[in-house]
Protein backbone atom coordinates (compact mmCIF):
# COMPACT_ATOMS: atom_id res chain seq x y z
CA UNK A 1 0.00 0.00 0.00
CA UNK A 2 2.86 2.61 1.06
CA UNK A 3 4.53 2.03 -2.39
CA UNK A 4 1.31 2.31 -4.36
CA UNK A 5 0.74 5.82 -1.97
CA UNK A 6 4.56 6.83 -3.27
CA UNK A 7 3.84 6.14 -7.02
CA UNK A 8 0.74 7.79 -7.19
CA UNK A 9 2.93 10.95 -5.66
CA UNK A 10 5.58 10.63 -8.12
CA UNK A 11 3.05 10.64 -11.10
CA UNK A 12 1.25 13.56 -9.72
CA UNK A 13 4.39 15.95 -8.92
CA UNK A 14 5.27 14.71 -12.81
CA UNK A 15 2.13 15.99 -13.73
CA UNK A 16 2.76 19.15 -11.47
CA UNK A 17 6.58 19.86 -12.89
CA UNK A 18 4.86 19.64 -16.72
CA UNK A 19 1.90 21.71 -16.03
CA UNK A 20 4.53 24.20 -14.73
CA UNK A 21 7.02 23.98 -17.80
CA UNK A 22 3.58 24.63 -20.12
CA UNK A 23 3.28 27.45 -18.35
CA UNK A 24 6.37 29.07 -18.27
CA UNK A 25 6.46 28.47 -22.09
CA UNK A 26 2.80 30.25 -22.54
CA UNK A 27 4.31 32.84 -20.20
CA UNK A 28 7.35 33.56 -21.64
CA UNK A 29 6.21 33.45 -25.59
CA UNK A 30 5.68 36.84 -26.50
CA UNK A 31 9.09 37.74 -25.51
CA UNK A 32 10.35 34.78 -28.27
CA UNK A 33 8.39 35.79 -31.22
CA UNK A 34 10.78 37.76 -32.78
CA UNK A 35 12.92 35.10 -32.88
CA UNK A 36 10.64 32.52 -33.93
CA UNK A 37 8.71 34.76 -36.92
CA UNK A 38 11.40 37.60 -37.99
CA UNK A 39 14.87 35.75 -37.05
CA UNK A 40 15.71 35.94 -40.62
CA UNK A 41 16.15 39.57 -40.20
CA UNK A 42 18.97 39.21 -38.05
CA UNK A 43 20.19 37.04 -34.95
CA UNK A 44 21.62 39.29 -32.34
CA UNK A 45 23.86 37.26 -29.87
CA UNK A 46 22.16 35.11 -27.27
CA UNK A 47 22.83 32.95 -24.10
CA UNK A 48 22.45 29.50 -22.89
CA UNK A 49 22.98 27.86 -19.87
CA UNK A 50 24.41 24.55 -19.21
CA UNK A 51 24.90 22.01 -16.37
CA UNK A 52 26.36 18.71 -17.07
CA UNK A 53 25.24 16.05 -13.82
CA UNK A 54 27.25 12.93 -14.26
CA UNK A 55 25.62 9.75 -12.36
CA UNK A 56 27.03 7.64 -9.34
CA UNK A 57 26.34 4.11 -9.92
CA UNK A 58 26.93 1.58 -6.50
CA UNK A 59 30.53 0.74 -8.26
CA UNK A 60 31.07 4.48 -8.72
CA UNK A 61 30.88 8.05 -11.07
CA UNK A 62 29.78 7.10 -14.81
CA UNK A 63 32.61 9.23 -16.13
CA UNK A 64 35.58 9.07 -13.31
CA UNK A 65 37.24 11.95 -15.41
CA UNK A 66 34.91 14.81 -16.11
CA UNK A 67 37.07 16.34 -18.52
CA UNK A 68 36.34 13.96 -21.34
CA UNK A 69 33.46 15.87 -22.07
CA UNK A 70 35.37 18.96 -22.97
CA UNK A 71 35.40 18.02 -26.67
CA UNK A 72 31.55 17.84 -26.45
CA UNK A 73 31.03 20.82 -24.61
CA UNK A 74 33.27 22.83 -26.90
CA UNK A 75 31.69 21.57 -30.40
CA UNK A 76 28.32 22.79 -28.56
CA UNK A 77 29.68 26.16 -27.89
CA UNK A 78 31.16 26.05 -32.11
CA UNK A 79 28.01 24.88 -33.38
CA UNK A 80 25.67 27.01 -32.01
CA UNK A 81 27.72 30.17 -32.15
CA UNK A 82 28.01 29.85 -35.85
CA UNK A 83 24.73 28.69 -36.72
CA UNK A 84 22.45 30.64 -34.05
CA UNK A 85 24.87 33.32 -32.67
CA UNK A 86 24.13 31.73 -29.29
CA UNK A 87 26.73 31.70 -26.51
CA UNK A 88 26.92 28.26 -24.32
CA UNK A 89 27.94 29.33 -20.79
CA UNK A 90 28.06 27.17 -17.53
CA UNK A 91 25.54 27.25 -15.57
CA UNK A 92 27.95 27.26 -12.62
CA UNK A 93 31.19 29.75 -12.47
CA UNK A 94 33.98 30.99 -10.14
CA UNK A 95 35.82 27.26 -9.97
CA UNK A 96 39.26 26.60 -10.60
CA UNK A 97 39.25 24.13 -13.28
CA UNK A 98 37.41 25.11 -16.14
CA UNK A 99 34.90 21.39 -16.38
CA UNK A 100 34.06 22.20 -13.13
CA UNK A 101 31.61 24.98 -13.94
CA UNK A 102 30.50 22.75 -16.60
CA UNK A 103 30.06 19.33 -14.96
CA UNK A 104 29.72 17.83 -11.45
CA UNK A 105 29.66 13.99 -10.41
CA UNK A 106 26.76 13.91 -8.02
CA UNK A 107 27.25 12.56 -4.51
CA UNK A 108 25.02 10.13 -4.38
CA UNK A 109 23.69 6.76 -5.84
CA UNK A 110 21.63 6.75 -8.42
CA UNK A 111 18.29 4.91 -8.38
CA UNK A 112 18.22 1.96 -11.16
CA UNK A 113 15.63 3.59 -13.11
CA UNK A 114 17.31 6.76 -13.20
CA UNK A 115 20.60 4.62 -14.45
CA UNK A 116 19.11 2.82 -17.61
CA UNK A 117 16.56 5.24 -19.06
CA UNK A 118 14.18 4.60 -22.03
CA UNK A 119 13.21 6.85 -24.84
CA UNK A 120 10.19 8.43 -26.27
CA UNK A 121 6.69 7.36 -24.95
CA UNK A 122 8.90 5.00 -21.97
CA UNK A 123 10.80 8.54 -21.25
CA UNK A 124 7.80 10.06 -20.58
CA UNK A 125 6.58 7.11 -18.61
CA UNK A 126 10.03 7.15 -16.27
CA UNK A 127 9.13 10.74 -16.08
CA UNK A 128 6.16 10.01 -13.94
CA UNK A 129 8.19 7.34 -11.72
CA UNK A 130 11.68 7.41 -9.51
CA UNK A 131 13.61 8.29 -12.83
CA UNK A 132 11.73 11.48 -13.08
CA UNK A 133 12.12 12.27 -9.57
CA UNK A 134 15.58 11.87 -9.25
CA UNK A 135 16.27 13.91 -12.24
CA UNK A 136 14.00 16.81 -11.08
CA UNK A 137 15.63 16.94 -7.70
CA UNK A 138 19.05 17.32 -9.52
CA UNK A 139 17.86 19.50 -12.37
CA UNK A 140 20.02 23.05 -12.26
CA UNK A 141 17.87 26.50 -12.10
CA UNK A 142 14.87 25.02 -9.72
CA UNK A 143 13.83 24.32 -6.37
CA UNK A 144 12.35 21.03 -5.36
CA UNK A 145 11.81 21.25 -8.98
CA UNK A 146 8.29 23.44 -9.08
CA UNK A 147 9.89 26.82 -8.10
CA UNK A 148 12.50 28.32 -10.90
CA UNK A 149 14.93 30.32 -9.37
CA UNK A 150 17.21 31.30 -12.69
CA UNK A 151 15.34 32.97 -15.26
CA UNK A 152 17.87 31.57 -17.88
CA UNK A 153 15.98 28.76 -17.31
CA UNK A 154 19.43 26.41 -18.14
CA UNK A 155 19.70 22.76 -19.81
CA UNK A 156 20.83 19.97 -17.62
CA UNK A 157 22.39 16.88 -18.95
CA UNK A 158 22.41 13.67 -16.79
CA UNK A 159 25.03 11.31 -17.82
CA UNK A 160 23.55 8.22 -17.17
CA UNK A 161 24.79 4.25 -17.48
CA UNK A 162 22.57 3.44 -20.46
CA UNK A 163 19.71 4.78 -22.84
CA UNK A 164 17.65 1.74 -24.20
CA UNK A 165 18.07 1.67 -27.84
CA UNK A 166 19.60 5.89 -28.52
CA UNK A 167 22.83 7.50 -27.76
CA UNK A 168 21.17 10.07 -25.65
CA UNK A 169 17.09 11.23 -25.19
CA UNK A 170 14.92 14.73 -24.22
CA UNK A 171 11.41 15.01 -23.85
CA UNK A 172 10.22 17.78 -25.42
CA UNK A 173 8.76 20.60 -23.90
CA UNK A 174 7.88 18.90 -20.20
CA UNK A 175 11.64 19.16 -18.70
CA UNK A 176 14.41 20.59 -18.51
CA UNK A 177 16.82 18.01 -18.96
CA UNK A 178 18.15 15.39 -21.44
CA UNK A 179 19.68 12.24 -21.14
CA UNK A 180 22.97 11.20 -22.39
CA UNK A 181 25.26 7.40 -22.26
CA UNK A 182 28.22 7.56 -20.68
CA UNK A 183 29.90 4.94 -22.89
CA UNK A 184 29.14 7.10 -26.06
CA UNK A 185 30.86 9.71 -24.30
CA UNK A 186 33.81 7.88 -23.68
CA UNK A 187 34.31 6.59 -27.22
CA UNK A 188 34.41 10.27 -27.97
CA UNK A 189 30.52 10.91 -29.70
CA UNK A 190 31.28 14.09 -29.25
CA UNK A 191 28.40 15.40 -31.57
CA UNK A 192 25.64 13.99 -29.46
CA UNK A 193 25.92 16.83 -26.73
CA UNK A 194 24.72 19.57 -29.32
CA UNK A 195 22.23 17.19 -30.79
CA UNK A 196 20.32 16.57 -27.06
CA UNK A 197 20.33 20.06 -26.60
CA UNK A 198 18.90 21.23 -30.01
CA UNK A 199 15.90 18.81 -29.03
CA UNK A 200 15.89 20.23 -25.66
CA UNK A 201 15.68 23.71 -27.50
CA UNK A 202 12.25 22.62 -29.82
CA UNK A 203 14.03 20.99 -32.59
CA UNK A 204 13.25 17.51 -33.79
CA UNK A 205 15.10 15.07 -36.45
CA UNK A 206 16.02 16.34 -40.13
CA UNK A 207 16.58 14.07 -42.88
CA UNK A 208 20.11 15.32 -43.84
CA UNK A 209 23.37 14.12 -42.47
CA UNK A 210 25.02 16.87 -42.47
CA UNK A 211 22.58 18.63 -40.08
CA UNK A 212 23.40 18.99 -36.28
CA UNK A 213 18.86 16.70 -36.07
CA UNK A 214 20.23 13.82 -38.02
CA UNK A 215 18.83 10.94 -36.36
CA UNK A 216 21.92 9.19 -35.62
CA UNK A 217 25.90 9.83 -34.83
CA UNK A 218 26.52 9.21 -38.64
CA UNK A 219 25.87 12.60 -38.85
CA UNK A 220 28.35 14.70 -40.75
CA UNK A 221 30.17 18.11 -39.65
CA UNK A 222 29.68 20.81 -40.34
CA UNK A 223 26.41 19.97 -38.48
CA UNK A 224 24.05 22.54 -40.77
CA UNK A 225 20.73 24.14 -39.44
CA UNK A 226 18.58 25.21 -41.26
CA UNK A 227 16.61 28.73 -40.75
CA UNK A 228 14.03 27.75 -39.69
CA UNK A 229 15.41 25.39 -37.46
CA UNK A 230 17.56 28.32 -36.23
CA UNK A 231 14.63 30.28 -35.57
CA UNK A 232 13.05 27.53 -33.14
CA UNK A 233 16.21 27.16 -31.12
CA UNK A 234 16.60 31.23 -30.71
CA UNK A 235 12.93 30.83 -29.38
CA UNK A 236 13.23 28.01 -26.94
CA UNK A 237 12.53 29.39 -23.27
CA UNK A 238 16.53 28.11 -22.77
CA UNK A 239 17.35 31.01 -24.97
CA UNK A 240 17.53 34.54 -23.20
CA UNK A 241 19.38 37.90 -24.07
CA UNK A 242 19.79 38.54 -21.10
CA UNK A 243 21.12 35.85 -18.44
Amino acid sequence: MKRAVKAVVRAVKAVVRAAIRIAVVILTSPAKVFDLVFGWLGWPPKKLRLHIAVLRSPAGALLSDPNVLMPSINLLKQVLKDRCNVNVLPYSSGNKNEIDNWAQILPDVAPPSALKVRCDLGALWDEGGKAGDYFAGHTAGWVGSFIPISLAFPITIFIVEEVEDKRGCAVPVLTDYATMEADKIIANDISTLAHEVAHRCNLWHFDRKNNLLYKDNSRTPPYWLMWWQRNFLRSSRHVTYLF
